[in-house]
């Protein structure tokens, strides 16, 4: 993989560190109503895929192809910032900010850790922003959007369960969208279950 940095001080693309973790209540209690189906976005996907996710790579996947990008660009004389796909994603499987707040929801009877996820990524705006997905084979899922509309946001929508192309009718889930900052940590809480996202500039 070559090194993510651009020519000139002035051109530096900021990058973030994301991290994720799932997790459910083992014992609730919840009288609310909520929406009948979540909407999900069919436009502007890229794809995170690992050993247990229910898709795999892509090869529109930033994941998959930005070292061939790269190479490719700088081989044919072509690299120029306007060639660059927003936003940039990178590997990073580990956790820094949330691994102890993982360890302790592990220990806890209260709670049932279902997944961990960690990436880099630069955040574009609302403009050029894509959704990324992830989907367990038979455990949960998500789409994580970030873009910067003067401050930064974050459009998250999470569910328990999968996605079934005849069957969409997701009851389980959480959809936000809301302004964030970046060194924080993010709670998105659900009768069922939470997500914990931490971002943080590199």
């Amino acid at each position: 993989m070559l090194p993510f940095f651009l020519f000139g001080q002035d051109n530096i693309i900021s990058e973030f560190k994301v991290e994720l973790i799932i997790f459910k209540y083992t014992d609730f209690e919840s009288n609310e109503t909520f929406k009948s189906t979540l909407e999900i976005p069919y436009e502007d996907i890229i794809y995170l895929s690992d050993q247990n996710s229910l898709k795999k790579e892509f090869k529109y996947s930033n994941f998959s192809n930005m070292s061939s990008y790269y190479e490719n660009l700088f081989n044919n004389n072509q690299f120029s910032l306007s060639k660059l796909p927003e936003p940039i994603f990178r590997d990073s499987s580990d956790l820094n900010i949330l691994e102890k707040l993982k360890n302790k929801i592990n220990q806890n009877s209260e709670y049932q850790l279902i997944d961990s996820k960690s990436w880099i990524q630069t955040i574009p705006s609302l403009e050029s922003s894509k959704f990324l997905q992830y989907e367990d084979k038979e455990k949960y899922g998500f789409f994580l959007k970030f873009y910067k509309k003067r401050f930064m946001h974050i459009n998250l929508k999470s569910y328990l369960g999968t996605l079934d192309s005849s069957n969409n009718d997701i009851k389980i889930f959480i959809d936000v969208e809301k302004r964030i900052f970046d060194n924080e940590i993010h709670f998105f809480d659900h009768p069922h279950f939470g997500v914990i996202v931490s971002i943080n500039g590199i």
